[in-house]
């Protein structure tokens, strides 16, 4: 008995430190990206040229940005690595990863998902094309649309990243179930 015990103990030691590091570099890369979020838009704005009513912004240099699909980029990204950072964040201090509140979490990724599938319904679609300095960025925020019919498009790739992360949080909400069932036994 002592020895499933001390395995136990370890394997939870283990995690708690994946989780730690997890937490570490997901809180970078959210830190990195909200750095290339305010950087990209004070560029955007220092070098406007025009703005059409689809909000396409076309820069001085030739680069142009669509704002409905660059909202949406971020809106998705940002989400992601808050909720990614706070489920590592809590997995690191010993808080079990199957939880309640861990599947909310990932049901509030599928719903930043199924924002961004239906912004490509209505069009705002393109992508972000910028030079500066010597380095180009190019960002396509939604890489998998598929044009449906004449000009109506759908963003597959945001609606099958939204499906996964919804049948990703039944089966977390299962194991949230049998580790709540298996707390109470102990």
């Amino acid at each position: 008995m002592s020895n499933s015990v001390q395995r136990m103990a370890k394997a939870g030691e283990n995690i708690r430190k994946l989780g730690f590091c997890m937490a570490a570099v997901f809180a970078g890369m959210l830190v990195a990206f909200a750095a290339l979020v305010v950087y990209v838009i004070w560029y955007a704005v220092a070098n406007v040229a025009s703005v059409d009513s689809f909000g396409v912004v076309t820069l001085l240099d030739g680069g142009c940005i669509v704002i409905p699909s660059g909202l949406c980029l971020a809106l998705v990204v940002g989400i992601s690595l808050v909720v990614l950072c706070g489920i590592s964040r809590n997995i690191s201090r010993g808080v079990s990863p199957f939880t309640k509140t861990h599947v909310r979490l990932i049901r509030v990724l599928a719903l930043a998902f199924a924002v961004n599938a239906a912004v490509s319904l209505v069009g705002a679609y393109g992508s972000v094309s910028l030079t500066i300095g010597g380095l180009e960025l190019y960002i396509v925020p939604h890489s998998f649309v598929i044009e449906i019919c004449q000009g109506a498009t759908f963003d597959a790739g945001s609606f099958i990243g939204a499906v996964v992360c919804l049948c990703i949080s039944v089966i977390w909400s299962y194991a949230s179930l049998l580790q709540e069932q298996s707390d109470e036994l102990v």
